[in-house]
């Protein structure tokens, strides 16, 4: 049920948060909901891994709840990145280190639990590099061409937050959102794909890969404490994106010491540090945001 709950999140959230242009809100969700069917119909359709069966299974071979979680991670992270008021390129950077945080941690236990299998194991936990190297450069793939807009007046690209495009209430966005994205965003994947499939890549070595777990907490948590004041709140369905993510750290901490992983259990914890510190900043910075 915890895809089902992140998307009903993030759809409340969406229409409390853009009271002046819901539709181009709901626009992002939608496209969020292809891109993530397509990124993980790409990745089963490519022999990478496959999903254990569920209720509803879209193709038959991708659990919708699967599809769901995705919006609710990437519409939750480049949120918070937007948050953070950080300069363009630190933003990018910054939301896809909190998304892969999640995943070192979330990834070994699904593995245990079969959710989904991997056709070719690596040595993390039996995850391949591949694996991290895809999170790492999928909610880029979607941020970059929906916040990414050219400027007229002064000549240049600029990245916009999703409360400015907000602003932008034309039909011409409208349809890019709708058109544009989604294909722009897959077939940066697909480039991705092709390249993380190289030997070195894709069966990356485990001491490697710890050393770049390590370091996706420990910078993304450092650049979250750094800019703890911007966290705050106004209202309460401000604190609705941190907690989105913060189901998922929950939930699989559980079910890491559920099933006596007790390994895996600290390991969701310990990857699940940024998460937390959002959270809380968030919880206990409730002041006015000023724009």
């Amino acid at each position: 049920m915890i895809g089902y709950i992140m998307l009903i999140l993030a759809l409340i959230h969406a229409l409390y948060d853009a009271k002046n242009n819901r539709i181009q809100r709901l626009l992002m969700l939608i496209t969020l909901f292809i891109y993530g069917f397509l990124l993980e119909y790409l990745g089963v359709s490519a022999g990478n891994y496959t999903y254990a069966s569920e209720t509803i299974m879209l193709f038959e071979i991708i659990p919708l709840s699967v599809t769901c979680a995705w919006v609710g991670i990437i519409y939750s992270i480049m949120l918070i990145g937007d948050f953070l008021e950080l300069s363009p390129l630190m933003r990018i950077i910054t939301t896809t280190l909190i998304a892969l945080s999640i995943d070192w941690g979330m990834d070994p236990i699904a593995v245990e639990l079969g959710a989904w299998t991997w056709t070719i194991e690596g040595q993390y936990y039996g995850i391949p590099g591949f694996n991290f190297i895809g999170w790492f450069f999928i909610p880029i793939a979607y941020l970059l061409p929906y916040e990414i807009v050219w400027n007229k007046e002064i000549k240049k690209v600029q990245l916009l937050t999703i409360k400015q495009i907000d602003d932008h209430q034309t039909l011409t966005r409208k349809l890019y959102t709708l058109l544009v994205i989604v294909p722009i965003a897959v077939g940066f994947l697909i480039l991705v794909g092709i390249i993380s499939r190289i030997p070195i890549l894709y069966n990356m070595n485990v001491i490697a890969l710890s050393i770049w777990a390590i370091l996706t907490v420990v910078i993304s948590a450092a650049i979250i404490s750094w800019k703890r004041r911007n966290l705050n709140r106004k209202k309460l369905y401000e604190l609705i994106p941190p907690i989105i993510l913060l189901l998922l750290a929950v939930l699989y901490t559980f079910y890491g010491f559920f099933i006596g992983r007790i390994d895996l259990g600290f390991l969701m914890l310990l990857t699940g540090i940024p998460i937390w510190l959002i959270f809380s900043f968030m919880v206990l910075n409730k002041t006015s945001r000023e724009k």
